[in-house]
């Protein structure tokens, strides 16, 4: 499965974020037959990043859209590449 980072910023003030929604989150990943690997929250210009597994670009991209709307956040999603791919593929430039 490919890897993703969705980096998330809230657009308006955040209730009722708690284990519930987490949930919730957990659940549309699951239903996308993706896996959430990490969520951390952050300092900055983004407030919450998530690290998850998926199938295929379709999937990520729906299960971002889809929890984005649910808690009210943008997203801006990447696929992401493990170290050692990603050094021998910058060796093959």
């Amino acid at each position: 499965m490919q890897a993703y980072v969705t980096l998330y910023r809230y657009r308006g003030p955040v209730k009722g974020g708690g284990p519930e929604r987490f949930e919730k989150v957990k659940q549309m990943v699951a239903d996308e037959e993706g896996r959430l690997l990490h969520i951390y929250g952050l300092l900055g210009d983004y407030d919450a990043v998530t690290i998850s597994e998926f199938p295929d670009n379709r999937r990520a991209m729906r299960a971002a859209a889809r929890i984005g709307n649910k808690i009210g956040s943008q997203t801006n999603t990447m696929a992401a590449v493990e170290g050692e791919d990603f050094l021998k593929i910058m060796s093959e430039l």
